[in-house]
Order: C-alpha cells, then structure tokens, then sequence
C-alpha cells in the first residue's frame, strides 16, 4: 500500500485541521436553524449543543488512554468516522433523544481526532513553532467555515452542505489512513523535543490547574462578548464582527509574537505575561459601553489568547509524567479543563442573568487571572533554581 513519508506528517495534520475546521465551522452554526425547521424549542437545541460541544471534553481521559495504547492514527480516524455518524442525523427529522446521543457521539470523535492530531504533532516536536502553527490552522477553520458555510446557505439547501461537510471527512479519513504515524507511546515513550516524559506529578497538576483556570476565563469569551457588542453597537449582530476579530487578531499576530519575538523566551514567562494581559483586558471592561470599550477588550483577550495556549500545550508536553505519557496526560487535562469549562460558562451565565453588567465578569476572572499569574511566576522560579 502507498505510505505518505512520516517527514510529512506534521505537514499534512495541519492541512488535515484547517480541512476539519473549514468542513466543521460550514455546517455548525447552521445548524439552529436546521433545528427551528424541524421543529425543535430553543431550550431542547441548547441540550443539544451541549452534548455536541461537551461530551467529547469529558471523555478526553477515556480517548487518552485509547490513543496511547493502540496510537494516533486509528484514534483519529475513528473519530473523523464517529464525527461522520454524529452529524449524519441532522440530515433527519427525529426525537430529541436521538438528536443529543449522535451529538455526543460526533462530539466525543471531535475529540478524539483532535487529540490524536494534537498528541501526534506533540511526539514530532513539543516547539512552540509548530504547536503555533496547529493553533493558526485551528483559527484559519474558524474564519474560512462559517464564511463559506453562508455562501453556500444563499444557493444550497442545508443537506447539500451537510453532504459537503461528511463527503469532506470521508477523504480525509481515506488519505490519513496512508499517512505514516507514530508508534503508539505504549510501544514507544520519546524524549527531547518530541515531548519529554521525565516531568513531575507536580508542575504537570501546576500546568493542569493553570489550564483549568484558562478554560474558565476563556468560556466567559462567548458569554460577555453578545453583551458588550449589543450594549455598545446596539443590534444582535454585531458580536460575529468581534469573533471574526477575535480569529483574525490570533491568525495574524501569534506566529510573529509567540514564534518569532518571543523565541528564547520560557513558556512559564509567556504564561505569566499572557495572564498579565487577561487581567489588564477584564480591567477595560470597568469603561462604559462604548466600540473603545469593545476594541480593547476583544484586542486583550485576543492578544492573551495567542500567548497562553500554545505555552500551555508546550509545557504540558515537557512535565508529563512518565507514568502516564504525552496521550493519557493530555487526555486527564482535557477533562478537567472541560469541567471548568462548563463550570465557568454556568458561573459566568448566572452572574450576568443577576447583574447584566459587564463588570460583573470582570470581578469574576480578575481574581482567577491573579491565581494564574501567581502559579506561573512560581514554576518560573523553580525553573531558575534548576
């Protein structure tokens, strides 16, 4: 059978992502409207997106374990299939209990092919270059998708997008399976720059704790930014320009500020200086509704982003634990993070259903953002001390 060289395997998984996002981003945000049309409430279509967002999170030790053992490419590849099931039933009119069980289904082979994409790309090389690079093709899906998915929506029907989208997993499935991987890490635990495995339980639970709390600032994103942009702009609408600023803010920037200008400088420094900006962020919320107000906070949040989770996804890859691997690691971190996640969105919800103002997430992610600049300037020490 025809073998891709492994020396294009990194190549090839990016490609494979902005491929997967595109593909994924095209049909997601059309699916509420698929679901008013086929009758569905606006509080089942939130259970529904839960599962389809969430499960798979919660799942990611599970699929860790899995990966680890029988490796990258079957994980990848049965995820990308169960994605293709998952989606499948949107093309249906059906119960609402079958809705949720395909949308967890495709959500949990979201996360597996992620993993595996991610935890492949890791073994390569645990370099902030490329795991920045992984990021920028994650964000180039997110703009490309739902612009293209709009077009499409002004000349197809829903179906024949939704087609597009599984007929686009299938290849990809069919040309990952000719793609060279590694070993499973069961048969094969690297070193060096393809991701260290001498860490200590400590620093992985400190980098672990440090994500958490980035995964409950991050989930306010979607929360706060309807309300801003509407109190500020004044219709509905206007919160798709700040998202598209937001992916066009880390598309552009991460690569010349995490690659390039901040090349010899520690992950634990840019973490630090990243939760630095978060909390300078949250602060610009405290100027009245305003686009000034706007810009500098999506600028901020944007600009922190960019800075924290590619040094997150470096540093958990050079202190996982030998005993556990680079899969069954990240895998143990994704649900974690998933947990406060969800946890962060919930908190975040019902402080702004009492408040309704947006200072009031500020004083709920200022603290958590001192937290995390506190943890990261205490692994740096420890760094320095050798």
């Amino acid at each position: 059978m025809l073998k891709v060289d492994q020396k294009f395997t990194p190549n090839i998984l990016l490609v494979a992502i902005t491929i997967s996002g595109i593909s994924t981003f095209m049909i997601y945000p059309l699916l509420v409207f698929r679901l008013l049309d086929v009758g569905v409430n606006l509080g089942a279509i939130g259970l529904i997106l839960g599962a389809l967002s969430g499960t798979g999170r919660v799942c990611s030790f599970l699929i860790g374990s899995i990966n680890s053992k029988f490796g990258s490419k079957p994980t990848v590849c049965l995820g990308i299939t169960l994605r293709i099931i998952g989606i499948s039933i949107f093309a249906f009119e059906s119960q609402l209990y079958l809705y949720i069980v395909f949308s967890a289904l495709a959500s949990i082979g979201s996360s597996a092919s992620a993993l595996g994409i991610k935890t492949e790309l890791l073994r390569q090389s645990a370099e902030r270059k490329l795991i920045t690079l992984r990021s920028m093709a994650i964000n180039s899906g997110a703009i490309l998708g739902p612009a293209l998915g709009a077009a499409l929506y002004h000349v197809f029907s829903f179906h024949t997008i939704l087609y597009l989208s599984i007929a686009t997993y299938g290849l990809m499935v069919l040309f990952l399976t000719l793609t060279s991987f590694s070993p499973p890490e069961s048969t094969s635990l690297t070193n060096g720059s393809g991701g260290i495995r001498s860490g200590k339980y400590s620093r992985y639970v400190a980098i672990t704790l440090i994500a958490s709390i980035y995964w409950a600032i991050y989930s306010q994103w979607a929360i706060i930014v309807p309300l801003i942009s509407t109190q500020s702009f004044g219709y509905e609408e206007s919160s798709n320009l700040v998202y598209m600023a937001n992916a066009v803010i880390v598309l552009v920037l991460q690569y010349p500020l995490v690659v390039v200008a901040l090349k010899s400088v520690k992950d634990s420094t840019v973490l630090l200086l990243g939760f630095s900006v978060f909390l300078v962020a949250f602060i610009m919320l405290f100027i009245p509704s305003s686009f000034l107000m706007v810009a500098l906070f999506c600028l901020g949040f944007s600009i922190a982003e960019l800075l924290v989770s590619p040094s997150l996804d470096s540093q958990t890859a050079k202190v996982a634990p030998a005993s556990l691997g680079l899969t069954r690691a990240y895998g143990i971190q994704d649900t974690i993070t998933g947990i406060f996640s969800i946890a962060g969105s919930s908190i975040g919800g019902l402080v702004l259903q009492s408040v309704e103002s947006p200072s009031a997430t500020a004083f709920l992610c200022m603290p958590l953002a001192i937290i995390a600049i506190f943890l990261s300037a205490t692994i740096l020490h420890f760094e320095h001390r050798g």
